[in-house]
């Protein structure tokens, strides 16, 4: 991806490349959802790292066609706490058949007038993490 072109945003900026290279290096999938209940963007990963697995065919089209039917009552009333205003977070999670411990947040985003703009969701394995105790002052490379 070779866009020189900043994105200027309040707190700094970057190019294209280094706004995707941010998403691939953040240690969970981000999904956003806008207002419209369409599938605006997912973080990419390595297949070997994906959590859900996602297809770009998926953006522009209704949420409800990118998950399970299961699930579908859930999103629903999600999204409807979100766009009333009565909810702002939500969270899910679920251990997978190889074991993983998978936490799946929803966070609805807001403007600063309060004007429902979508939902951000967030899913990471946090298998490891439910493992820790106690301080570790030192530096561990993983």
């Amino acid at each position: 991806m070779e866009n020189n072109d900043r994105i200027q945003l309040p707190t700094g900026s970057f190019n294209a490349e280094e706004l995707e290279h941010i998403f691939r290096t953040l240690p969970f999938e981000i999904s956003f959802v806008r207002a419209d209940n369409t599938v605006g963007f997912f973080s990419d990963k390595p297949a070997e790292e994906k959590l859900f697995m996602r297809s770009k065919a998926a953006i522009g089209k209704d949420l409800h066609v990118c998950h399970p039917k299961k699930y579908i009552p859930l999103m629903e009333q999600v999204l409807h706490d979100f766009k009333s205003g009565t909810q702002s977070h939500a969270r899910f999670w679920r251990q997978d058949h190889q074991g993983k411990f998978i936490s799946i947040d929803y966070y609805a985003m807001r403007n600063a007038e309060g004007e429902f703009l979508g939902s951000l969701e967030v899913v990471q394995d946090i298998t490891d993490l439910r493992k820790l105790e106690g301080d570790r002052n030192e530096v561990l490379y993983l």
